[in-house]
């Protein structure tokens, strides 16, 4: 943990010394030239601001009689005031890097090609361009602006996402049907109820057949769900609201004094959820009829890929009714999709979460990125293998880092067609 700590420390020290280097060379000739103390100044005086607050308020929380989960919630203060510093400072670095590449490209072009008239004085002015760091400095003020926008705004902006999703084996009663899908609230990083109260007004405002909880209520204690349990408990769905547990559900992340204090917890995740309104499937499943046709919902406690811990039990759970013909799995890591879902099943929809879409990235119309695509083949959306499809939920809260960029959380609305062709 020491040389894990030392080595980022390490790493920030290059980082903020390279910036440095960076803004004295832009800052050294043409109009930044008279702002050049004070840009200096301020740039340290930033870095020795965050350094102070940071210990401070460590200090402070190491030493108050919080709960361990508010504990927590109030480390996110230093990681929202980290990021908020360290992505545009990143930024600039990246058009700092360049400048100086393109520097040692126009001393080897020098030192290798004959010199002409002309040809050296061109050079020396494309080695005396501070272009590239200007347009870091620019887009590092954006970056600022874009995560500040993250923080204060997009991690608050609840968006509903309509999905339509076709089945040529259908039951004909669920023509139309309406199911919202949601995931991973991490209840304990929100310091406000307001927040939570508003996005879960907007669930029941779509006016669900059915809502499902795809996992991670929680970030590791029950006692996290208290202060928001009678608004999940004012969502309205004629059918019922299901959920599972994710892996921060299952408290691994603490550290408990025994395992009967961990087992304590669990029970009253339980009993919260019951509170809420929730029927919790853990390795279980149930049937929702209208009229005469029936689908089976299937719930499995979270099964991951390693390091995440595999407590689901997908055969337990559909039990003797495996050859029921529709059927929907709620589960909170999508990895298990191509892990045993395809593979070994014929389960027709699965719902997950657990990504969040890394809280980053860039979505369009037209093109959707996130650095969690590097973890996760299916990190937000809809996904279709032949008759089997996998919906990722990109959350509804946050963790780690207080703020959404790009990504805002989302609430799904998914509708069920009945269709003789697959979607294409």
């Amino acid at each position: 943990m020491l040389t894990s700590l030392l080595l980022l420390l390490f790493f920030i020290l290059i980082i903020d010394l390279y910036g440095y280097y960076g803004l004295r060379k832009l800052t050294g000739t043409g109009a930044f030239r008279p702002y050049r103390r004070g840009v200096i100044k301020g740039y340290w005086m930033i870095n020795i601001l965050f350094v102070v607050f940071s210990v401070i308020w460590a200090l402070a929380i190491r030493n108050s009689d919080w709960e361990l989960h508010v504990q927590y919630r109030n480390y996110l203060y230093i990681s929202g005031a980290f990021m908020l510093i360290f992505l545009p400072k990143l930024v600039f670095l990246v058009f700092v890097v360049l400048n100086d590449l393109k520097n040692i490209v126009a001393w080897i072009v020098k030192l290798f090609m004959p010199s002409r008239r002309g040809r050296g004085r061109k050079l020396a002015a494309f080695r005396r361009s501070l272009l590239l760091p200007a347009f870091g400095a620019l887009f590092s003020v954006i970056m600022f602006i874009w995560v500040a926008h993250g923080i204060f705004y997009q991690r608050f902006n609840f968006q509903v996402e309509r999905v339509e999703v076709f089945f040529d084996d259908l039951p004909q009663g669920f023509d139309g049907y309406r199911l919202v899908h949601f995931s991973d609230t991490h209840l304990g990083s929100f310091a406000r109820t307001r927040p939570v109260a508003r996005g879960l007004e907007k669930i029941s405002g779509l006016q669900p057949n059915l809502v499902i909880f795809s996992g991670d209520m929680v970030n590791n204690e029950a006692a996290e769900i208290l202060p928001f349990i009678s608004y999940f408990r004012d969502i309205q769905a004629e059918d019922g609201k299901f959920t599972v547990l994710g892996n921060h559900d299952m408290g691994d992340y603490r550290r408990w004094h025994t395992i009967e204090e961990k087992d304590i917890n669990q029970r009253q995740l339980e009993e919260y959820k019951d509170q809420m309104g929730f029927s919790l499937l853990r390795n279980e499943h149930v049937f929702i009829s209208n009229g005469q046709d029936s689908i089976m919902l299937v719930g499995v406690d979270n099964w991951g890929l390693p390091p995440f811990a595999q407590y689901g039990d997908l055969q337990q759970a559909m039990g003797q009714n495996a050859d029921f013909p529709f059927k929907i799995l709620i589960s909170h890591d999508p990895t298990h999709w191509r892990a045993e879902v395809l593979p070994y099943t014929n389960i027709r929809l699965m719902l997950a979460g657990h990504t969040h879409a890394m809280q980053m990235g860039i979505r369009t119309r037209w093109f959707s990125w996130s650095p969690s695509s590097w973890m996760y083949p299916e990190w937000n959306g809809k996904y279709r293998q032949d008759q089997q499809v996998l919906y990722v939920n990109r959350g509804f809260g946050f963790l780690g880092f207080p703020g959404r960029l790009g990504m805002p959380p989302e609430i799904t609305l998914i509708t069920l067609r009945r269709s003789p062709q697959p979607e294409s």
